[in-house]
């Protein structure tokens, strides 16, 4: 079974624990009036099933589960090993976490399991395994979501007994450690495994204050071990679970750039992804867009939208409520970038502790069924709305010709890196070229160094700072056999390693690129510098400036600042590389300088300009093997009137054709559906 063969799920997480009993019945008649079809149940209830070590008490689940079926609810069944039992912390404190200042944390919050813990992984496997016996056949079961929004550090003498173990199974021997993180720095040279501990802030990190490691190579191995070590925790709960069910989906709910793990190497691991999407109020609708991208593209798949509020979010320093209509457009924007689920946290606002102005379906003012809020109305007018929708299009794909890299080690060495500027946020400069695309109207994938680049015409690679031999080999691949590939300044900088490529940046790049860099210039903030383009106007560059030395590349635009030493200087080249060409841009350039970039690209991949370009809506497609879907979405407050980009197809949400100037209220949303 997929989820393709159910209704769209509908719904999200359901705490009925934290209510007296004689209020469930009423949550489920409101939650079914409004369309809801789905609850996430059991996600943080471990101390409730298992008060002591020895004892396992199912009674209160049991009736929860057996509610929801008589109310004809699908269920996506936690497994509650997010957050740990008092009791568990106070027997056995190795299941807790040490900081990076070296404070063991006693019982509180969640999320909080080290992930190196043998009693840990005892005790969470015991408790699956009788989750798994007793719920696998349960009627309504659709998945199973192992723990709950991975994620965080460890540091403690288990995870460094464990960090060692794995350096043994990556390196032939401690040699080649000492060699892969230049150990003969600052007398770090190790000469035996017991020596070597976690980079934290009581040994390897420069300051107290500060997250940058002396050894960046040995922090960049204990991020890949922290993310495999996790992985291998979800991946034990995995095996019990298939155990006695093979074939319900399994999944556990990524948080899109969070830095701690590499989605790419878990989406291996996932039947589907599943994401939590919380934008703040001043949040782009690109970047939203992007995280959906990168969601679906860790795995090339569609995905589950795991979470978002109704309303607000209280976790924010502003908890902004959404606005009329707001909330149906996150959802569809979901939708169009490759969702198949719409489901919330959380179904019953709660009534105290930490997230009691957190939003919900049913909220303070619903409970009870006294009242209908505006939000509960917008759900319930979601609910009807999804419901209607053809299976098809849950069968859909997204499919790009164009695509951006992401990069979890990058991300993690690049911010590790002592210099060049204080400005750098990798997510952010990954975001200034997903806009690139996205403000050209055009669809646009995200992928990883080990993605199938195949399907892709052009590939833009922003401060892909870790540049091994094997992806540069296959950067020179893609471009010599006729792609377009766009990398940026702090690209090609280190190996695999963290040592730098020596000879010129961007190292291993450097012949693929037809040029080399002397040094680059980091600028102070609000500082632009002049760049003009040689067959366009001038624009501006920022935040950093690279010194470009031509090799065959082709230059498209230079510094034209008196003020420069380096004025005249390339800031932007571009070289024929095989049948291919490969652009390295010097500087961050303005948004007038990221459009023209962005129809060089078009006319070297051979590709047309999109019809309209961004101007406050999306167009985004999904198709299936009959349909091709295109969401027009109206990404602001104000009403905005669009050329129809599909004249024949027909509208899903009004059931009729569109005019030729499609007008859409304030977050407003069609759906054309268009047979291939």
């Amino acid at each position: 079974m997929t989820l393709n063969d159910i209704p769209l799920l509908f719904g999200g997480d359901y705490n009925p624990e934290q209510w007296p009993e004689e209020t469930w019945e009423q949550d489920l008649k409101q939650l079914q009036a409004a369309h809801i079809n789905s609850l996430t149940l059991n996600v943080f209830s471990w101390a409730l099933l298992q008060p002591d070590e020895t004892t396992y008490d199912f009674s209160l689940l049991d009736k929860i589960m057996a509610l929801a079926g008589r109310y004809e609810m699908t269920i996506v069944l936690a497994t509650s090993t997010g957050a740990l039992p008092a009791w568990m912390v106070k027997k056995y404190p190795d299941v807790a976490r040490t900081d990076s200042n070296g404070r063991h944390a006693g019982f509180g919050m969640r999320h909080n399991a080290c992930p190196s813990s043998p009693h840990f992984q005892q005790l969470a496997t015991a408790l699956v395994t009788r989750l798994a016996a007793r719920y696998h056949d349960a009627p309504g079961l659709v998945c199973w979501h192992i723990s709950n929004e991975y994620g965080g550090q460890c540091y403690c003498d288990n995870c460094a007994a464990a960090f060692r173990s794995w350096l043994q199974a990556h390196y032939a021997d401690l040699d080649a450690v000492n060699a892969a993180w230049n150990s003969n720095f600052w007398s770090h040279t190790f000469h035996d495994w017991t020596e070597i501990d976690p980079p934290m802030h009581l040994t390897d990190m420069i300051d107290a204050g500060s997250d940058k490691p002396v050894l960046a190579g040995a922090a960049l191995d204990y991020r890949r071990f922290q993310s495999d070590a996790m992985l291998a925790n979800f991946k034990m709960e995995k095996a019990v679970i298939r155990a006695v069910d093979s074939t319900t989906p399994i999944t556990t709910n990524l948080m899109s750039t969070q830095r701690d793990l590499d989605y790419f190497q878990w989406a291996k691991e996932m039947d589907i992804v599943s994401w939590d999407n919380y934008p703040s109020f001043d949040t782009p609708s690109s970047e939203t867009a992007m995280k959906h991208d990168l969601m679906y593209g860790v795995k090339q798949a569609p995905f589950m939208l795991m979470e978002q509020t109704p309303s607000q979010q209280n976790w924010q320093p502003y908890c902004a409520l959404k606005k009329p209509g707001e909330m149906r457009l996150l959802s569809y924007q979901a939708l169009a970038h490759g969702a198949n689920t719409i489901e919330f946290f959380q179904m019953k606002q709660s009534r105290n502790a930490i997230e009691k102005f957190h939003g919900a379906v049913i909220s303070h003012v619903d409970a009870g069924g006294a009242h209908e809020s505006r939000v509960y109305k917008e759900v319930q007018q979601l609910g009807a709305e999804l419901a209607a929708l053809p299976t098809d299009l849950r069968r859909s794909k997204n499919v790009a010709k164009i695509g951006v890299l992401f990069d979890w080690p990058s991300f993690w060495g690049v911010e590790y890196a002592t210099g060049p500027s204080r400005q750098m946020d990798y997510v952010q400069q990954v975001h200034t070229y997903y806009q690139m695309v996205y403000d050209a109207g055009l669809d646009v994938t995200m992928v990883g160094q080990d993605s199938d680049w195949s399907q892709l015409d052009i590939l833009i690679a922003p401060v892909m700072y870790i540049a091994g031999q094997t992806v540069s080999d296959k950067i020179a691949a893609f471009v010599k056999n006729g792609g377009t590939f766009l990398t940026t300044y702090m690209s090609g900088i280190v190996d695999d390693h963290d040592n730098v490529w020596l000879g010129g940046y961007p190292g291993s790049l450097t012949g693929v690129l037809g040029l080399w860099n002397e040094a680059f210039d980091a600028l102070p903030p609000d500082t632009t510098v002049g760049v003009q383009l040689a067959d366009g106007p001038a624009v501006q560059g920022q935040f950093l400036c690279d010194i470009i030395h031509p090799d065959g590349a082709k230059v498209l635009a230079s510094y034209q600042d008196s003020a420069l030493f380096y004025n005249g200087a390339p800031a932007l080249t571009a070289n024929r590389y095989g049948q291919g060409t490969a652009f390295y841009v010097g500087t961050q350039l303005d948004e007038a300088g990221l459009a023209h970039l962005m129809g060089r690209l078009l006319e070297a991949a051979g590709l047309p300009a999109a019809a309209t370009r961004f101007d406050g809506v999306e167009i985004t497609h999904r198709v299936s093997a009959t349909d091709r879907y295109t969401f027009i979405l109206n990404v602001t407050g104000t009403l905005h009137t669009v050329a129809n980009p599909d004249l024949d197809g027909v509208d899903l949400l009004s059931g009729t054709p569109l005019p030729a100037e499609v007008t859409l209220a304030p977050y407003g949303v069609a759906i054309l559906q268009h047979a291939l």
